[in-house]
């Protein structure tokens, strides 16, 4: 079979194929045996129809024509291989003889968009930014501060009225124009006053009340309070305190340290939250490190995306958050309905990062090319090993299963970009952050689950801030 790339304009490519006369041939007779093996005839069983009579009863051209028809999706997919072409969109297929026939090559052209050519800008030592992963003596501090909040004590006090920091059970009333809002009433509501968790104006009234105490007051509601009923009016509001109890901390010594965990020294505890923070603020500058490199060789290529790969993307997108809001108990159009979108506007909301990823992923293809990237068989079936011990299943029927569908390839397709990206990151160069580059840099998402440590450490950074404590010499 001869291929020929006959015309090229952008991204939209036309090949000129040559199926020879033996090669037309051997899909002629291919074909004939597999109708031969389906054919029901009376007076023949099924299979034992002959090739001679079928070809007499159904005719060369209609058995040609069939062959053409099942084959050409072959003889295309040989054509791109050989052109290392990677089509997007269903070719348009124009025969040279409008009557085919055996004994005679046969010829036609195949129209269709394909995936661009990258042309590769700088990918090696490209400068990033990396955050420092040093962890100050106040971010222990703040994180030995959360973990005594959660072993705070609530003592209940008669002796003051509430105050901020407070806990205070409360029974709620509200009325609108004579009628009360059940949204708005609740009995032995509990809330810290200052927490945030209710309207400010109310946890603002609740400051200075004693228990058995009434209060009545008026509320303007938020323009963009959840129910429309009640956004923007004068709500009355009427608050009764129950109880008040007053969070009280543990003290900070050695005794409480082995009371509530594993170490037997304020100094032990406090080196391993330090060590668990600087894996999380290490992983968060790494894997930021890494976005910010893989990005700027992505913008550093030139190639021209078609609309249609992009629009694909979006589309593959929009399943995803449409599998993750299903996963919730939600739906989609519960989504669109809600934030007042449609399908479309969201498509095209998707459509700049659907591109962005399409970019990227070429990008990583091409650089992988250009370093002669690979991933070995015993590196995909590692990686299968993995997959299939998160799924709690057996490894090797998740290989057979995955290969038998086809899925298999895609993971060593996927293992080479992280390879490439990998090449990208080792060749990059590490610049500190300025205040101008802090404020420009996006913040990528993590590309991938951090460690324990790291997740945990994670956490300890949204812990309440405080002063700055002691350091770890001076606990010592």
């Amino acid at each position: 079979m001869k291929t020929t790339l006959s015309e090229r304009e952008g991204n939209t490519v036309k090949l000129a194929v040559e199926v020879s006369v033996e090669e037309l041939r051997e899909a002629f007779d291919n074909r004939l045996k597999q109708v031969a093996r389906e054919a029901r005839i009376p007076g023949f069983r099924q299979g034992k129809v002959p090739a001679a009579m079928l070809r007499e009863r159904l005719g060369d051209e209609a058995i040609l024509a069939d062959t053409i028809e099942e084959t050409m999706s072959n003889w295309l997919a040989s054509a791109l291989l050989d052109l290392g072409l990677d089509p997007v969109d269903r070719p348009t297929i124009d025969m040279e003889d409008e009557a085919p026939e055996l004994g005679k090559a046969l010829a036609f052209t195949a129209t269709m968009t394909v995936m661009p050519e990258v042309v590769l800008g700088e990918y090696k030592g490209i400068e990033a930014i990396r955050e420092s992963d040093e962890v100050e003596d106040q971010d222990v501090s703040a994180q030995m501060e959360r973990l005594r909040n959660q072993f705070a004590e609530l003592r209940p006090i008669t002796s003051r009225p509430a105050q901020t920091g407070d806990f205070v059970t409360a029974d709620f009333r509200a009325g609108l124009d004579g009628e009360e809002v059940q949204g708005l009433t609740a009995s032995d509501f509990v809330f810290e006053v200052g927490g945030g968790r209710l309207l400010p104006e109310i946890e603002e009234q609740a400051v200075g009340m004693s228990p058995s105490e009434e209060k009545t007051f008026d509320i303007s509601m938020p323009e963009d309070y959840g129910d429309d009923e009640l956004a923007g009016k004068t709500v009355e509001f009427i608050i009764v305190v129950k109880e008040i109890k007053e969070k009280v901390l543990p003290p900070v010594s050695d005794k409480w340290v082995s009371e509530v965990s594993e170490f037997g020294t304020l100094l032990e505890l406090r080196q391993d939250i330090r060590k668990k923070l600087k894996a999380g603020k290490k992983y968060a500058a790494d894997q930021r490190f890494r976005s910010a490199a893989v990005r700027k060789a992505a913008e550093n290529a030139t190639l021209d995306l078609p609309a249609v790969v992009v629009r694909e993307q979006a589309e593959e997108m929009l399943s995803d958050f449409k599998q993750s809001l299903e996963a919730q108990g939600g739906t989609l159009d519960a989504y669109l309905q809600m934030a007042d979108t449609t399908v479309e506007q969201m498509i095209e909301d998707l459509s700049p990062d659907a591109a962005r990823n399409v970019k990227t992923g070429l990008v990583l293809d091409a650089v992988a090319k250009a370093e002669s990237i690979a991933a070995t068989d015993a590196e995909v079936i590692a990686v299968v090993k993995q997959m299939a011990t998160g799924a709690k299943v057996d490894p090797a029927d998740f290989e057979r299963r995955l290969r038998k569908s086809g899925r298999l390839e895609p993971i060593r397709w996927q293992l080479v970009r992280d390879k490439a990206a990998d090449f990208i990151v080792a060749n990059a160069v590490a610049v500190a952050p300025t205040e101008e580059a802090d404020a420009e840099e996006p913040k990528q998402a993590a590309e991938a689950v951090p460690p324990e440590e790291a997740d945990e450490a994670e956490g300890a950074n949204e812990s309440t801030q405080t002063s700055a404590g002691p350091s770890d010499e001076e606990v010592a």
